[in-house]
């Protein structure tokens, strides 16, 4: 069954964008006025992230959302077929003084990003040394992940993100023995750090979109373990087509950081990018499930 949807999923990526476009204001509309996918959700998400918003523009904001979520759907699909060329047209990278800069110290390093924008975009890229001027080859570019329970979502997440070779792939149970194993590389990993961590694994509590927040501690104890530099990097969606990856410099050193200023320093600048662009975080994902008195 999976091999079938599979197969029909990668019959409708070669479809032009601007037809998965099309489908999208549908689907958009599906999710949240018929399946009311996770809308109890999203709407408390968002009402609690900006309490200055009156109902209208809350409304706003969900319907927005929406369509965003839709867009990163019928965009993911796409990228099953897409050209890298194709891709890298809707990808502008700013902020490449900071990755170079990190990337010239001749060590690892680690990148934190949130669910902002279209994430999914950003591993399609072409070369990075002659496109987008970064000194590093797109194999050395390691996007750490856990490996969904759903055969057939990881089969496509994985075909979405290898299929260009813009990135590699490893599993974040397996970060730590790599980077030991390649402590003299220069490799960059990107973690995504804005999920809700188990609470038994997290001791750091960051006021994050108005609440109490347990953040992921996992990419701050390694690079501090292995003194790598840090660096955030926002995925922006400006609008369809136009999506942007700003990097900026964390710590040079994390072991040389004191406890906890490397992830309150991605809370706020994850923070800072959200309010900027409201409907663009995913406020479907229960971050807030267990409350923080």
């Amino acid at each position: 069954m999976d091999r079938v949807v599979l197969f029909f999923m990668t019959l409708l990526s070669r479809l032009p964008l601007r037809v998965h476009y099309a489908f999208s204001s549908f689907l958009a509309w599906l999710l949240q006025k018929v399946l009311h996918y996770r809308v109890q959700t999203v709407n408390i998400n968002i009402a609690r992230s900006f309490p200055e918003l009156n109902y209208k523009e809350i409304r706003e904001v969900v319907d927005d959302f929406y369509h965003h979520l839709a867009d990163t759907v019928v965009e993911s699909v796409w990228m099953l077929t897409a050209s890298t060329e194709a891709v890298g047209r809707q990808v502008r990278i700013t902020g490449q003084d900071a990755l170079n800069k990190a990337l010239s110290l001749n060590r690892n390093a680690v990148i934190m990003v949130g669910h902002l924008g279209n994430w999914e975009i950003f591993t399609g890229l072409p070369d990075l040394r002659s496109h987008y001027g970064i000194d590093i080859d797109n194999k050395d570019f390691l996007y750490v992940y856990k490996r969904p329970k759903s055969k057939l979502a990881d089969k496509v997440i994985t075909r979405i993100r290898t299929r260009h070779g813009s990135c590699s792939l490893i599993e974040s149970h397996q970060i730590i023995r790599h980077i030991v194993r390649h402590r003299e590389g220069r490799q960059a990993f990107f973690f995504i750090c804005d999920q809700n961590p188990p609470h038994c694994m997290s001791r750091f509590i960051a006021d994050f979109l108005n609440q109490k927040t347990y953040m992921i501690e996992g990419p701050e104890t390694v690079a501090a373990k292995m003194g790598m530099p840090v660096l955030y990097c926002g995925l922006i969606r400006h609008g369809r087509k136009d999506n942007e990856a700003h990097f900026e410099l964390i710590a040079e050193n994390a072991a040389e950081c004191p406890e906890g200023f490397i992830t309150e320093r991605f809370a706020r600048l994850l923070e800072a990018d959200i309010i900027e662009h409201k409907s663009t975080w995913l406020w479907s994902h229960k971050r807030w499930k267990k409350r923080i008195s």
